[in-house]
């Protein structure tokens, strides 16, 4: 996945730890349950751009991001 443009980090949220664990595809993040993602971008009122830990960029479901 390839950004274009600067980052800039908006916030931070956490991955539901109820939430189920997916693995990544062609432009989604793999989730871990209780993992802190830098949110770049809200796309759209389905999806955040968010880079994890290892600093992988992909698009995250909102219904599985919680406010820190």
């Amino acid at each position: 996945f390839q950004f274009e443009g600067s980052i800039n980090v908006l916030t931070q949220m956490m991955v539901d730890p109820a939430a189920t664990e997916k693995r990544g595809g062609a432009k989604n993040l793999p989730l871990r349950r209780g993992e802190i993602l830098d949110v770049i971008q809200f796309t759209n009122r389905e999806q955040i751009l968010c880079r994890n830990s290892q600093r992988r960029y992909g698009y995250v479901p909102r219904a599985v991001m919680l406010p820190l």
